[in-house]
């Protein structure tokens, strides 16, 4: 069978990865890429998504399996799915759960799931007036899609209200600051569960620790991702039942009978665990539509059972049948992005700030086999050579028997990549 893989990073190389990996597919396409994925799948030149959805009509792709939540927000589902073209995904409507962080609170509060304690705004004056009157440390969230980056976390009033000035105002989020979702902080254990769902069987996945801020020891800014590993070190079989008959349940089931989503594709959901004696209650902070990256990145390595059975089951209802089959060894995943370099205007601060592009990568080809290396901002230049385009740049993803093992092979194979302002935490998986 033929398999389109929409998306252009991390995530996206790892699931053309595996699909490659399966017996049943003779063929992956990327729509549309980048250099490191040209090596795994064909990357096709496509950016919209009737460009897709022509493609696969024309090419008689037989799965589309969509990495990034834009698509998704932008309808794809709904447009392959009126073609009859399969298609892992929620639709527009469902996407809601992502697109919209105010909606997306609402929704759960009416359903019964915990959440934090919220307002939404749209007026900053009005989310101002709210944070100085509720007395407690917030969250401040822009309401639409930030590239996993448009929460700000304070720790006083001022914090706040800055934060409310840069996203309503001065918009450094885009359309996505039109509105904000203020949140009470909370404090416990923080946990992104992710699974399968065809809108009616929901089937766990293993968990991934992940690591947001930029610097070490959980430091700096939050960006999209520094790292991962997977097993998870303390979610344990009562604390799975625990979210899914809290959390991932009466959401699937709630959105299908009070609001009409059957939820079909990956459900993401970003926790906090806070304890209260011998309780444990996940608080759900934000809910996302597809995989995580640099999560998948440990994950789908794991996953034993082909991908393309899983995504049948999902598509035609049969999710019931299935039963994900996964290594117990370790995977971590060791990120490389775009640090501080000089530029001719000064200095770049590096990533998740302003960083440089079109820099030469060397030494990739020296990675050795045991590792996976999956690219997330890479491009081959007029010359032909490897050089970054994002902030995230690529990562490597080892294994072994213990996290330990793993974390030292892949800083031992990291050292051999090399390009200006190369910048990478030495603490995942120090634990």
């Amino acid at each position: 069978m033929k398999v389109l893989v929409v998306g252009t990073g991390g995530r996206d190389h790892a699931i053309a990865w595996k699909f490659a990996q399966s017996t049943r597919v003779s063929r992956v396409y990327v729509a549309h890429g980048n250099a490191g994925i040209a090596e795994t799948a064909e990357c096709v030149n496509l950016r919209s998504i009737e460009e897709m959805a022509d493609f696969a009509q024309k090419e008689r792709i037989d799965l589309t399996f969509v990495g990034p939540e834009k698509p998704l927000s932008a309808g794809i589902t709904d447009l392959f799915e009126s073609r009859g073209l399969p298609i892992i995904g929620p639709n527009m409507k469902a996407s809601r759960l992502e697109s919209s962080k105010c909606d997306a609170k609402v929704m759960m509060r009416e359903l019964g799931i915990a959440v934090p304690e919220f307002e939404n705004f749209s007026d900053p004056g009005k989310a101002r007036d709210y944070i100085r009157s509720v007395g407690y440390p917030v969250v401040v969230k822009a309401d639409g899609l930030a590239a996993g980056k448009g929460s700000l976390v304070c720790g006083s009033v001022q914090e706040a209200e800055e934060a409310v000035r840069l996203i309503m105002e001065e918009r450094i989020f885009g359309e996505a600051g039109q509105r904000v979702d203020i949140e009470k902080r909370l404090y416990g254990r923080e946990l992104s569960f992710f699974c399968f769902t065809d809108g009616y069987t929901i089937i766990p996945m293993v968990a991934a620790q992940d690591y947001k801020r930029a610097r070490e020891n959980d430091e700096g800014k939050n960006t999209g991702g520094m790292g991962a590993y997977s097993p998870h070190p303390w979610l344990d079989d009562g604390l799975v039942q625990n979210i899914m008959s809290k959390v991932a349940e009466p959401l699937i089931r709630g959105v299908r009978e009070k609001y009409d989503m059957v939820y079909r594709g990956i459900l993401y959901l970003g926790l906090m665990l806070v304890e209260s004696g011998t309780e444990v209650t996940p608080y759900v902070l934000e809910i996302n539509i597809r995989l995580g990256d640099p999560e998948a990145q440990v994950i789908l390595p794991r996953l034993r059972t082909d991908l393309v059975d899983i995504s049948e089951a999902i598509t035609t209802g049969k999710l019931d049948r299935i039963q994900p089959e996964w290594d117990p060894n370790y995977r971590l995943c060791l990120i490389a992005t775009s640090g501080r370099t000089r530029g001719k205007k000064g200095w770049y601060k590096g990533y998740p700030d302003r960083y440089k592009i079109g820099v030469p990568i060397e030494g990739v080809d020296k990675i050795g086999k045991e590792c996976l290396v999956f690219h997330s901002g890479t491009e081959n230049n007029d010359s032909g050579r490897l050089v970054t385009t994002g902030g995230r740049v690529l990562c490597i993803v080892s294994s072994g028997s213990t996290l330990d093992q793993a974390r030292q092979a892949a800083l031992s194979e990291m050292e051999k990549v090399r390009f200006e302002g190369i910048y990478y935490r030495k603490d995942i998986g120090l634990e």
